[in-house]
């Protein structure tokens, strides 16, 4: 949880990770259910993309030592709806 604070002091408009649901397992408060989500989502207004599968690109980033890149991973237009499955592309 202590990572919200971070990511909102530095104005992160959204954060993709590799795990399942970017949150310690078990919880660190036993009184909400999946709290860094509250805080991103509903608090903060950060968008989280979760199962990114990043390892081909951070070795192509590695390799030609360029680290910048466009992200698009837009969700399905849902109306009402919260989540969909992306299909992300890095544009280096």
């Amino acid at each position: 949880m202590a990572t919200a604070g971070w990511l909102h002091e530095r104005d992160v408009a959204a954060v993709a990770t590799d795990t399942l649901s970017l949150e310690v397992v078990p919880s660190e408060r036993e009184d909400t259910y999946l709290p860094v989500h509250l805080l991103h989502l509903v608090e903060m207004g950060l968008l989280q993309g979760q199962n990114f599968v990043l390892d081909t690109l951070a070795a192509d980033c590695a390799r030609d030592g360029a680290y910048t890149y466009f992200l698009d991973a837009t969700p399905l237009p849902f109306t009402g709806g919260l989540g969909s499955p992306v299909n992300p592309v890095a544009v280096k």
